[in-house]
């Protein structure tokens, strides 16, 4: 192969991933709409007949369970599951990549099968202290529920990291930083609910804080899909 062609292949093999990822935040941006109209049609008064789908159909909304915009972020989660999996199989000096694929794809799981909702259910909290609520206390066991996972898989992950080569752990932190901010806006909103029981319930400001949680959290996933496809295709000597 020439230098011209390789360099010619290589400019494609980069430009690609950057065409899927932006084709990926337009679909986010029109899921995100589509679940701001449907949630503003009654508040908006829309009768029209064109709004009725939107109004009407519960796969609209961001925050249910089964909807459109919950279904491609898992979409977006599995594929970088699998991308970071067989990144980290490479060699052992990637590992750690591999365990972050294992991750993300207990993440899916643990959404598909509603694991740490039916733990906290179990948990059964608001027994414990009654003015937690129903809500909040399922909220708070499955919170309970990914601390404890969530110090076994952070033990496994610190000790990959510490062993692998300087690329992976380059690319192990750069994961762990897109991560955070869904962390944090995640747990702050578990426990601001808890300590204000009702406070998400209903309201402007119920919809402003789910939009918020829901928008971070779709964003986080398309972001570690965007890393996956740079690992995999653009820097794949990691």
């Amino acid at each position: 192969m020439t230098p011209l062609r390789e360099q010619r292949t290589q400019g494609l093999a980069a430009s690609w991933p950057v065409q899927i990822i932006a084709a990926v935040f337009v679909l986010d941006a029109l899921l995100l709409i589509a679940h701001v109209w449907h949630r503003s049609g009654p508040a908006l008064g829309a009768q029209d007949r064109w709004f009725f789908p939107l109004r009407r159909a519960a796969l609209w909304s961001g925050g249910l369970d089964g909807s459109l915009l919950e279904l491609f972020g898992l979409l977006q989660l599995g594929a970088a599951g699998v991308l970071l999996l067989g990144a980290g199989l490479r060699g052992s000096a990637h590992r750690v990549l591999a365990a972050w694929g294992g991750v993300l794809l207990l993440l899916v799981a643990d959404d598909l099968c509603r694991l740490h909702e039916r733990v906290g259910a179990r948990l059964a909290l608001d027994r414990l202290v009654p003015s937690l609520g129903e809500t909040a206390a399922q909220e708070l066991g499955g919170l309970l529920f990914w601390v404890v996972s969530g110090l076994v898989l952070v033990g496994g992950l610190i000790r990959l990291h510490l062993r692998n080569g300087a690329a992976a752990r380059s690319a192990s932190w750069a994961l762990l930083a897109t991560v955070v901010p869904f962390v944090l806006v995640a747990v702050g909103y578990v426990l601001v609910g808890t300590v204000r029981p009702g406070l998400f319930d209903d309201g402007a400001g119920a919809e402003v804080a789910a939009l918020v949680r829901i928008t971070v959290k779709l964003l986080t996933m398309t972001l570690l899909l965007d890393q996956s496809l740079r690992i995999t295709f653009v820097r794949p000597q990691l």
